[in-house]
């Protein structure tokens, strides 16, 4: 638990107002569990002195208030407090300082750090911790100074935000078992199918011929335009992605707006051209997908925009599993952009978040080194279950009407060697575009997931650097408690 207990005598009524002022301004700033007063924190059917040991043995900082006379107090018979050794005052201190607890005393008004010739040898080695002075009549100025102070040693509660849990349904074994199911239908409905007869002649190739030519070509279609992600142009759209992953979503709409308008623009003016043709259908179907994607998008951006004013107001919170590049990226830069603001020294709750922050991005790219390292099964089977499976299917659906291209030649007697060849070397095309296809896309997402465990390894190596340097003791006394940047917007 820890925290900060505060250790007191009872004097009188101002004495004890000015304590409790103290108690609630520590309460508000670190929270209820963080601070123990005897008067407001003891549990009812506990034993108080149990109780007492407990909390001061697990406390981070004992405040000793001191007020005038404090060393000097007697009790009822004239014997000094101190010197009782059931003396509760005293008892807390030196289990306070058995336990290596950081002990701070707060000097009220006029009261003077006691000498360690006044104070039992137990205790003595109070008289050389450094003091904080507190005046009533100014304790909206003295408090903060010492809540800076306790700061260093005591973090606020706080708790790590788990990351929203993903709403997208991951498909089980029942997509690769229909899949299966599909494709064996596929592959005996399509020639099974009644196409008449004469369909196959000499002169002209059979649609079905023509179907798997042209299903070949969009292959080879897809397999271009994965290659040209691959080339070096590619490459160079990464870094341009890689820097814009790192900024905030109303930022990235700034600079890319440009972008969505004029391919809106081309979209309504080549839906207008076509009205001649197809009266007013063809515009009002482009108008209407524009206004479709208009809408999706802007609700996009706005559900973006406030979840990046939650991630930088809300911290730390955990990243998601499995992370993406964007996700990974935007909270490194989010964690180098906080740390930049902060000054020297940290307090503890900087130092512990900073610290889990890190460790939650550590644990976010050993996640992705795993990620890069599977097989290409398990890729295609975790990342693009759907993809996968209208893969196979398209080209079972390819290979069915190759087959019934082959049936029909052979019931018009024109089912050559050389026909068979023909369909079966297309065959073994369409299959090679497919796999290079897929092993292309292996290789890519290998290599980007790479570059970002390295990059990022890379900077939050920097940052623990810098953590590390801001949490070295400060050489002047700090003013009041540290700013908290998550109470002001994030700047771009």
């Amino acid at each position: 638990m820890g925290g900060v207990f505060i250790n007191y005598r009872r004097v009188d009524r101002d004495h004890e107002a000015v304590v409790r002022e103290l108690y609630e301004r520590i309460e508000r700033y670190f929270g209820e569990d963080q601070v123990f007063l005897d008067s407001a924190s003891l549990v009812p059917g506990r034993r108080f002195p149990d109780m007492l040991k407990e909390r001061v043995a697990d406390c981070e900082v004992l405040l000793a208030v001191v007020h005038a006379g404090w060393a000097d107090t007697r009790d009822a018979t004239g014997a000094r407090r101190l010197d009782d050794k059931d003396d509760w005052v005293r008892r807390e201190i030196e289990l306070a300082l058995e336990c290596g607890r950081t002990v701070v005393p707060v000097l009220l008004d006029g009261a003077t750090m006691p000498g360690e010739e006044k104070l039992p040898e137990s205790v003595r080695e109070f008289a050389s911790w450094q003091a904080e002075r507190l005046y009533q009549d100014r304790l909206h100025a003295d408090l903060p100074r010492l809540i800076a102070v306790l700061e260093s040693k005591v973090a606020p509660t706080w708790q790590p935000i788990p990351a929203p849990v993903s709403r997208g349904v991951r498909p089980g074994r029942w997509l690769g078992a229909g899949t299966v199911v599909s494709a064996v239908a596929v592959l005996l409905g399509v020639p099974a199918v009644p196409w008449g007869d004469g369909w196959v002649g000499t002169d002209d190739l059979p649609f079905t011929l023509w179907a798997a030519f042209w299903s070949c070509l969009v292959m080879a279609a897809v397999l271009a335009s994965v290659g040209l992600v691959c080339s070096p142009l590619g490459r160079s759209v990464n870094s341009w992605e890689r820097e814009m992953h790192t900024v905030k979503y109303r930022t990235y709409i700034r600079y890319t707006w440009p972008v969505g308008g004029v391919f809106v623009v081309a979209l309504v003016v080549g839906g207008l051209s076509i009205q001649g043709g197809t009266g007013l259908v063809g515009p009002f179907f482009v108008v209407l997908c524009v206004l479709i994607g208009v809408g999706r998008g802007t609700f996009t951006a706005i559900r973006l925009h406030r979840r990046d004013k939650d991630l930088w107001a809300r911290w730390p919170q955990s990243l998601p599993v499995p992370v993406t590049r964007p996700e990974v990226r935007r909270a490194a830069a989010r964690l180098d952009l906080r740390t930049s603001q902060w000054l020297r020294p940290l307090s503890r709750a900087q130092r512990e978040k900073a610290a889990w922050e890190l460790a939650d991005i550590g644990r976010a790219l050993a996640g992705m080194r795993e990620e890069a390292e599977r097989s290409r099964s398990a890729w295609l089977r975790q990342d693009h279950p759907w993809l996968s499976s209208l893969y196979v299917l398209w080209l079972t659906l390819t290979g069915a009407l190759l087959l019934t291209t082959g049936f029909a030649y052979r019931a018009a007697g024109l089912g050559t060697a050389r026909i068979h060849v023909a369909l079966a070397v297309v065959a073994l095309i369409g299959a090679a575009l497919s796999l290079t296809t897929m092993e292309l896309a292996y290789r890519r997402q290998r290599r980007l997931r790479t570059d970002v465990v390295r990059e990022i390894a890379e900077r939050t190596d920097l940052l623990a650097e810098r953590v590390a340097a801001l949490s070295s003791p400060a050489r002047t006394r700090p003013a009041g408690p540290v700013p908290r940047t998550e109470e002001l917007g994030e700047p771009d």
